[in-house]
């Protein structure tokens, strides 16, 4: 179960990745169009520079938020394999136990 949910909130975030980078897309688009449009306007200046640091900032967020997903399912799968190995010792450990009762 708690894989599916960690695959469902990974879809989701995909999603929610895809749906800001297109309207900050959009955005720049228009505040590049508007700047061009007329550059001695100190207000587009900086609206297009604040456009800059926002899609700047996103980036590495989700970029942080990709890494962390990353480190969730390693650290997931080390416990696991910790498991298994923890089971396969008992189980080694049962047979010889086994050998020195007879």
């Amino acid at each position: 179960m708690e894989l599916n949910k960690l695959n469902m909130y990974k879809k989701f975030n995909a999603l929610e990745d895809v749906e800001l980078n297109t309207n900050l897309l959009i955005i720049q688009e228009i505040t590049a169009k508007w700047y061009k449009a007329r550059p001695d306007n100190l207000d587009l200046k900086l609206l297009k520079d604040a456009v800059l640091k926002i899609t700047q900032i996103s980036n590495k967020l989700s970029y942080e938020k990709s890494l962390y997903y990353k480190t969730i399912e390693e650290y997931r799968a080390d416990k696991l394999r910790a498991i298994e190995r923890a089971r396969r010792a008992e189980q080694e450990l049962l047979k010889y136990r086994e050998k020195l009762k007879l």
